[in-house]
This record gives C-alpha cells, structure tokens and sequence, in this order.
C-alpha cells in the first residue's frame, strides 16, 4: 500500500528488510527486528558513536566531530566492506539529532558538508539522505523493537545489482551486531 516491497525476511527472527524508491528514484531500506534488550540499554549503544564499533562490526571508524548540543551532533563513520566484499569502504560525515517521540526513541540525521572532517583517498565518500533509527518498548520489558530507515548514495562506481544486495546484506548485519550485544549484556 505505501510502496514497501519485501527484500529479505527471517522466518525464525521475524526481521524485515523492505525497499521502495524515494522521490529521486532511488532505492531506500527499512529494517525492523525485535531485540532481547532494553530499550533503554540499546539507546546508549546506539548513540554512543565514539564506541559504537566495539560492537558495530558494519564500522571500522566512528567519532563526533561535533557536538552542537545534548542532542544534535555532527559525526564522521567509515564503513567495513560490505556484501561479502562486494562493496569497497564509504566514509560520510553525518549530522543528527536525538529526542523522544512519546516512548520511541528517534535518532534521525543526514550527511552534511562540514570543512573540519577527515577526508581520504583511498575512501569514497558516501551520501546519507534522511534516515533514521528507532528504538521502541514493547509488551515485554526487556525487548524492544528497532526500525532503520537507510538512504545512501553509495557514490563510486556501483553496479545497482551489487547494492541490491549489499544493502540488506548490512542492515542484516548490523541487526546480528545489536543481538550479540544483548548477548553480552544478558551474561
């Protein structure tokens, strides 16, 4: 009905991993998982950016650049490989604000231009659209459900058949990122 079309499912998990184009054309991704943890636990481990790669393995290099105040800042993050390898490291620079939408937690941002941010070589530089992340409680105290909406603009050289499955390939990823990370929180 709202144009989200089913790209990767787990039977098991119930994880989603939907895709519809935005008004450029271009294909944007929503996951959804439910997660054994808090929402309150998820919600530091997702908006601690200068740690977050101790357990984010979809980073290699996260750090605030900037914070503008408590809940908006502006953050540079160089991604892994991606999609088995298929997909060469992006770095993008990234502004984002926090705050609460009645009890779902929203950490929503894009990329920016901003002079003071690390610049490679070696690496393309990847545009964020908006997207967001989205922790909310359920039923169940210690599980809570996560949303992202993803909508990158890998830049490069990139056949689309490639992203088509790199793209969810890490979203996935990252949604088994956030269960080991309730793992070891649990012990």
């Amino acid at each position: 009905a709202d144009g989200w079309k089913e790209e990767k499912s787990d039977k098991k998990t119930g994880d989603l991993v939907e895709s519809r184009k935005n008004s450029g054309g271009r294909k944007i991704y929503r996951c959804r998982a439910k997660i054994d943890m808090p929402a309150k636990l998820m919600i530091e481990a997702i908006t601690d950016t200068d740690h977050v790669t101790e357990w984010n393995t979809t980073l290699t290099d996260a750090k605030v650049l900037k914070k503008l105040n408590d809940d908006c800042a502006i953050s540079y993050q160089v991604t892994s490989e991606g999609g088995g390898g298929m997909v060469s490291a992006r770095d993008f620079v990234y502004a984002s604000k926090k705050g609460y939408n009645g009890k779902v937690f929203v950490m929503g941002g894009k990329s920016v231009e901003y002079a003071d941010a690390p610049k490679s070589s070696k690496i393309v530089r990847a545009v964020n659209g908006p997207g967001c992340q989205m922790v909310s409680p359920t039923e169940e105290a210690n599980v809570c459900e996560f949303v992202w909406l993803m909508d990158c603009d890998y830049k490069g050289w990139m056949p689309q058949s490639v992203l088509d499955i790199a793209m969810p390939i890490a979203q996935t990823q990252f949604i088994d990122c956030l269960r080991k990370l309730a793992d070891k929180i649990k012990k």
